[in-house]
């Protein structure tokens, strides 16, 4: 069981929790909740392997491996399409799909893992409600969200509560020294940067571009209040350039992955099902890519100016970016950290409404103008 959750850090009570399910039984639905990046739909994938494998979560057997790479005919995905779960999804997908039996005859089970589950609209939760209610003994649900509050108490009623939090900040400094051989200084950094988000700092510690972005994102920050209008453009021009080069990356990677699979498959069924499976991960990854690229703009921005507000009432300590202190000291003004705090708010503000279906350059544009009128 432990090699199944290996990669979970810092999530000793979920992990504790799902580990007894399999031991001793699972329910039916399940409620991954917590912060981004902290390991949630890992987890899920984890937990998704233990219910079909025959052994319970081996962890090492081809089921499980192909349960956490998401490329399983039992383990259904479902991610919002244009920032929402649409009815068509569950009606026309889970709802006929679920009473039938697994595909492969090895499976104990058949799992649908709903990413950003808060993100059902009205409509869809009321259909995916009915069969929540009522579910095959053969079928179980794991929702997982960064927001549980937004799904109606009727979901919520009928889930058992899975609790994420951040990581703490030693835990990921020993995650990127023994997994990634991240020399102890570095660690540290990326850690404190991170801010209990593990997915932030393990892309640090391991990805050039990552590194570069963010070195560019705070010169960006630390240079935004005397910037001019076709500077802000500029900006915008390269900050959505490279979430878009980051996003074809991934979809690169994933394209040379289908590849090589499709090379061992012969039958027609079989190549059909692996070009669809792969087509829809590719979309979500996708997704996901340009999502996280965004977070990840305001998660600096918002970190600079922390920091500056730290600094400013003398909490040094408490500083995220360590590597950029001298030039935090000399920007950092007493009389200015009510300023501060508005251009962190902007930042959350941002973040809260790049949830939404909104046009992310002109999110990003008046977060970077609300920031400057906070600043001047």
């Amino acid at each position: 069981m432990s090699r199944l959750f290996a990669n979970i850090v810092g999530q000793k009570l979920a992990v504790s929790l799902l580990t007894r399910a399999l031991e001793e039984g699972a329910s039916h639905a399940y409620l991954f909740a917590g912060p981004p990046g902290v390991g949630k739909a890992d987890a899920a994938l984890a937990f998704a392997a233990g219910l079909v494998c025959p052994a319970r979560g081996c962890g090492t057997c081809d089921i499980c491996r192909r349960v956490q790479a998401g490329l399983h005919p039992d383990v259904r995905i479902v991610a919002p399409e244009a920032n929402e779960i649409r009815v068509e999804t569950i009606r026309d997908g889970i709802v006929p799909d679920a009473p039938k039996r697994p595909f492969e005859l090895e499976s104990r089970a058949k799992v649908y893992l709903l990413l950003d589950a808060e993100r059902l609209n009205e409509e869809a939760a009321g259909a995916f409600l009915k069969t929540l209610e009522e579910p095959p003994p053969h079928v179980h649900f794991i929702l997982v969200t960064d927001r549980p509050e937004r799904l109606p108490s009727t979901i919520l009623s009928r889930c058992q509560l899975v609790p994420f939090s951040l990581v703490p900040t030693p835990a990921i400094v020993d995650d990127l020294r023994e997994r990634l051989g991240v020399p102890p200084a570095r660690a540290e950094l990326w850690a404190r940067v991170a801010a209990g988000d593990l997915s932030y700092a393990r892309d640090l510690a391991s990805n050039e571009r990552a590194r570069r972005q963010r070195e560019r994102l705070l010169d960006l920050a630390r240079d935004l209040p005397e910037a001019a209008p076709l500077d802000l453009e500029s900006a915008l021009d390269e900050i959505m350039g490279t979430i878009e080069i980051r996003a074809a990356e991934r979809a690169a990677e994933l394209e040379q992955e289908r590849d090589k699979r499709l090379q061992w498959v012969s039958n027609a069924r079989d190549r059909a099902w692996v070009e669809k499976t792969y087509d829809e991960l590719l979309r979500r990854q996708k997704r996901r890519q340009v999502s996280l690229g965004l977070q990840t703009v305001v998660q600096v921005f918002g970190g600079w100016y922390r920091d500056l507000a730290m600094l400013a009432a003398g909490a040094e300590e408490a500083v995220l970016n360590r590597d950029r202190i001298e030039e935090l000291r000399i920007f950092a003004l007493a009389d200015s950290i009510p300023s501060y705090l508005a251009a962190v708010a902007c930042a959350r503000r941002t973040q809260e409404r790049l949830r939404y279906n909104v046009d992310a350059r002109f999110a990003l544009a008046d977060m970077f103008l609300a920031i400057k009128e906070a600043l001047t």
